[in-house]
């Protein structure tokens, strides 16, 4: 018979887990389902992107993205890096109508916080940075394309 102490830790270990960002996400049979659904304050929907889209910015941001961001999403953006096979959930599909109806201030939002298993961006890109690999998405995934 297993100890209380025991009892707890198969729970805990079976059935839950909590990202970095303190979110829990319940797990049936090793399948994460997220308890709420990923999505950007109000407030940063509002934020408008200070780089303006030019060559420069988006060659700047091309190579923030491969260096960053094409392992999990994929050279094209469709979710499908060689990393990105690995992770639960997978990552977005950057070409998707759904990702590219947000606004660059709710994509800024989540590349700033990440949201497990991306992690945040805060410390490892400059803000500069951030704008610019959404000036690259917009322009190589999105309608610029």
């Amino acid at each position: 018979m297993l100890s209380n102490l025991s009892k707890l830790a198969v729970v805990i270990i079976g059935s839950a887990m909590v990202a970095s960002n303190g979110n829990i996400a319940i797990s049936t049979v090793g399948k994460p389902i997220a308890l709420s659904s990923w999505k950007a304050p109000h407030s940063a929907w509002k934020k408008k992107n200070p780089i303006p889209m030019s060559a420069a910015a988006i060659q700047a941001g091309y190579a923030i993205f491969s260096q960053n961001c094409e392992a999990c999403h994929g050279s094209n953006g469709k979710g499908d890096g060689p990393t990105g096979a690995f992770l639960n959930p997978h990552p977005a599909n950057l070409t998707k109508a759904s990702f590219l109806a947000q606004t660059d201030g709710a994509i800024f939002w989540k590349i700033t916080h990440g949201h497990s298993p991306m992690p945040s961006f805060r410390d490892s890109l400059s803000r500069k940075q951030r704008w610019e690999v959404i000036n690259y998405i917009r322009h190589a995934f999105g309608k610029g394309k």
